[in-house]
């Protein structure tokens, strides 16, 4: 299958206080050079993959001017992607901006809500309001935009259940054809290192993601991955991509790519990334070789993701191991405990699991074989 393509855009009018991604808040006439470095990286990988989605991440790609976009998209190899995507944030579109996206292909937005409470939003550092929101969901649908997905994080310092069910039932009624909904957590690199005061307990946040899939469950929505929900049809095909394990080529700062043997990933500094990009470099800052340990891990952690589980005969034989008995006897245990569910051949997580997942997860894969 042919990979997907993600390009990092970093820039972002402020750093949210609990993002830990690589942003620069930076002035717009440092957007120019970037893309310009961009594109010679795209030029010295040699990289010209037919490529079967796009994905602008950031940061806030929607930043950028469509023509620094263009130019981006014709430095990449030329083939009909099946699906381009660009994260925006509320308040940063424009009509004419909306339809030069459809004029360069762009066929998904993903549309960063977090909240539609202007409370939720100021507590987190967000510049924009509900309103926003609304007007740009409704500029995108005038334009013709079929494919939107809206972010919303839970457990917000001081955000009520109450408050997260008035979230859950006004993005209903907004009916995107996806939706994300993030737990909030604690991000070292983010202004939160610590997380304040009035961030909901334990229980809050199981009760949150509960309400989330009764509520998105009975408007129609497919919980086809932990923390994604889509109408029939509507599944992000590059993110389904990272987690089937198919390759990937990253371009930008901080960027990762895949390709099916080894892991690299660019420089995270923005000055080391220009430099040396201007030696005539790429920027690539490390690598690993997925050892089978590391593809066994993966393979759970990304399988066991998707609603649709993992096929632990298909991942053992791909891999050349054994499970031992061991692990066949604390797979019974965690079905016992409500965990998962194995019939022998496909293992999945429960509802229950899917709130304690990376636990869950843990205890299949250490020690496994």
């Amino acid at each position: 299958m042919n990979p997907g393509l993600y390009i990092h855009i970093p820039f972002c009018e402020q750093r949210c206080y609990y993002c830990a991604f690589v942003v620069s808040v930076s002035p717009e006439q440092t957007f120019e050079p970037y893309v310009r470095r961009l594109v010679h990286e795209i030029e010295l990988s040699g990289f010209r993959d037919a490529v079967a989605t796009i994905y602008f991440g950031g940061g806030t790609p929607s930043l950028l001017s469509t023509n620094l976009l263009a130019r981006i998209l014709r430095a990449l190899p030329v083939n009909a992607a099946r699906e381009i995507s660009i994260e925006v944030n509320p308040g940063t579109l424009s009509s004419e901006k909306v339809a030069q996206y459809r004029e360069l292909g762009i066929d998904r937005i993903s549309l960063g809500a977090q909240s539609l409470e202007d409370e939720d939003l100021q507590r987190a550092g967000r510049l924009h309001k509900a309103s926003d929101v609304y007007a740009d969901f409704e500029l995108l649908r005038r334009n013709g935009f079929s494919n939107i997905n809206l972010d919303l994080i839970a457990g917000l310092p001081n955000q009520e259940l109450k408050t997260w069910i008035r979230n859950l039932e006004r993005v209903v009624k907004l009916q995107p054809e996806h939706i994300s909904i993030y737990m909030l957590d604690h991000e070292e690199r983010s202004a939160w290192a610590k997380l304040p005061p009035g961030v909901p307990e334990e229980n809050d946040f199981a009760d949150f993601y509960a309400e989330a899939e009764s509520r998105l469950g009975a408007a129609g929505y497919l919980h086809y991955e932990i923390s994604n929900w889509a109408l029939p049809g509507r599944e992000c095909s590059h993110n389904v991509g990272y987690w089937s394990g198919i390759p990937y080529r990253g371009f930008g700062v901080g960027a990762h790519s895949y390709d099916g043997v080894r892991r690299f990933w660019n420089a995270a500094s923005l000055a080391e990334y220009a430099d040396l990009l201007d030696a005539g470099r790429l920027p690539i800052a490390g690598e690993e070789t997925l050892t089978p340990p590391i593809r066994l891990e993966e393979a759970f952690m990304l399988g066991l993701r998707q609603s649709r589980g993992v096929d632990a005969p298909a991942v053992a034989s791909a891999l050349g191991i054994d499970f031992a008995p061991e692990w066949h006897i604390r797979v019974e245990q965690l079905q016992d405990a409500g965990w998962i569910v194995f019939d022998g051949t496909i293992l999945q997580l429960t509802a229950k699991g899917r709130l304690a997942a990376n636990s869950v997860i843990e205890e299949l894969i250490w020690p496994t074989p």
